[in-house]
C-alpha cells in the first residue's frame, strides 16, 4: 500500500508540478550522507519517515455490512497518517528553490486524493485521502536532531502529511516478493557505487513461501541480464 502511495505522489509531482522526467529524479530514499553523495542531476527526495493512527479521524462504532444476506458487524478501518519530508537537491540553491516551490504548488493543487486517481491497491481506499502540506505535525521530531541522525547537512524542506485507512480485517493472500540487484564488474571509485564496466548484473526475486515451504525459506529467481 505505501508503495502505491509512494507511485501515486510521483506521478502527481511530475504531472502537477510539470516536472520534465528526463532531467529530474524523484527518490523516496532515506536522504542520508551517503545517497546525496550519489545524486548526479536535481533531485526531488520524498521520504516517509513517520506512521501514526489519526486520533481525530478513530471511531470505535462497528458498522452492519450485508453479505451473503446476512448483516455483519465490522469495526472501522484505522486512520493512519503518513509524514513525508521532501526536500530538494541540485548544484545551485535557486534551483533548489524553483523544485520545491513547484512541488508546493503540486500538492497544493489537490488537498485530497480520489481513490480512483490512485495507483495500485489504493484505488481500494474506502474514503477520500487527505493530504496536508506543509504543517507541522504533533510530535515532530527537531529537525536539527533529525538531520544529525541522517549523517547529512540541513536542508530547506516541508511535509506532507497523507491519511490512509487501514481495513482491520485484511488478510493477505498472495506471498511478498522483494528484489534484490547484484552488479559485478569494475569500479575506479567503489565509495560511489558506480560501475564503469558492467559485466554482469543479476536481479533476484524473493518470494517468501505461502505455505508449501514449510521450512520457512524464500525462494529465489535469478534474471541474467
Amino acid at each position: 500500500m505505501i508503495q502505491d502511495l509512494d507511485k501515486t505522489l510521483e506521478k502527481l509531482m511530475y504531472d502537477k508540478g510539470r516536472l520534465n522526467r528526463n532531467d529530474i529524479d524523484i527518490s523516496f530514499e532515506q536522504p542520508n550522507g551517503d545517497w546525496s553523495s550519489r545524486i548526479s542531476r536535481p533531485t526531488l527526495n520524498i521520504w516517509c519517515f513517520d506512521i501514526q493512527e489519526n486520533l481525530k479521524m478513530r471511531t470505535m462504532a462497528p458498522r452492519m455490512v450485508p453479505e451473503l444476506n446476512m448483516g455483519i458487524r465490522k469495526f472501522p478501518p484505522i486512520r493512519l497518517d503518513l509524514t513525508y519530508l521532501i526536500t530538494a537537491w541540485a548544484r545551485k540553491v535557486e534551483d533548489e528553490h524553483q523544485l520545491l516551490w513547484r512541488a508546493l504548488g503540486a500538492l497544493a493543487q489537490i488537498p485530497e486524493l480520489n481513490p480512483a486517481s490512485c495507483e495500485g491497491a489504493l484505488k481500494e481506499q474506502l474514503y477520500n485521502i487527505p493530504v496536508l502540506v506543509a504543517n507541522m505535525p504533533t510530535g515532530m521530531p527537531n529537525m536539527s536532531d533529525l538531520w544529525s541522525v541522517l549523517n547529512n547537512q540541513m536542508r530547506l524542506g516541508f511535509t506532507a502529511v497523507v491519511t490512509l485507512a487501514l481495513d482491520r480485517t485484511t488478510t493477505f493472500e498472495s506471498p511478498l516478493v522483494l528484489e534484490t540487484d547484484i552488479r559485478i564488474g569494475v569500479s575506479w571509485s567503489p565509495e560511489s557505487r558506480e560501475m564503469d564496466i558492467m559485466d554482469v548484473e543479476l536481479r533476484e526475486q524473493h518470494e517468501l513461501p505461502s505455505g508449501s515451504n514449510g521450512d520457512g525459506s524464500a525462494s529465489a529467481k535469478k534474471k541474467r541480464k
